[in-house]
């Protein structure tokens, strides 16, 4: 490829960028969320009524509820703090913690596929609704990276800790 192809790819990626972050925009309107940067990385959370997804089970596709006492959904987004775009392929590993410091539930936030927002995230149960803790462990990602110089990114482990306020409900509802 030559090489003033490179500032095309680049703003194809920052075009890619701003679009999921216009959508990432758009859930920040509608559900508490919290947000931090480190190292390599923008870290999103957003907190809402704990809802159904489709998961495949046989080989179809079913619709599934939140497990009975569910109450919260926790969802994760990170992006590349360089173009802004969505990450794919993290093994996100979490705790919640209460405003006391207890622990509440400690789990594995998988990837979760979204018509608008592509995310991380997992269902569990709180309390009540209030201020909580979220320390997430990301281990740097096994994925190959392309280009020489912009594909040196994501080298290190991150750790990070989020004060989000947590919502309660549930929002079971299935396909019309």
């Amino acid at each position: 490829m030559k090489i003033e192809d490179n500032e095309k790819k680049i703003k194809l990626a920052e075009d890619q960028g701003k679009a999921y972050s216009a959508a990432l925009d758009y859930m920040k309107e509608m559900d508490n969320h919290a947000e931090k940067e480190v190292d390599d990385y923008i870290i999103s959370l957003a907190s809402e009524e704990a809802e159904g997804t489709y998961q495949l089970q046989d080989g179809k596709l079913k619709w599934n509820t939140p497990e009975e006492g569910f109450n919260t959904h926790l969802e994760i987004v990170v992006r590349d703090k360089h173009d802004k775009r969505f990450i794919p392929g993290l093994k996100i590993r979490g705790k919640v913690l209460d405003d006391q410091g207890k622990e509440i539930i400690e789990t594995d936030f998988p990837f979760l596929w979204h018509p608008f927002l592509l995310h991380y995230g997992a269902f569990f149960k709180i309390p009540k609704e209030g201020k909580y803790n979220v320390q997430l462990e990301i281990p740097a990602p096994e994925f190959h990276r392309h280009d020489e110089i912009k594909g040196k990114r994501f080298e290190k482990d991150v750790q990070v800790e989020i004060e989000i306020e947590m919502e309660t409900g549930r929002e079971p509802h299935g396909p019309e």
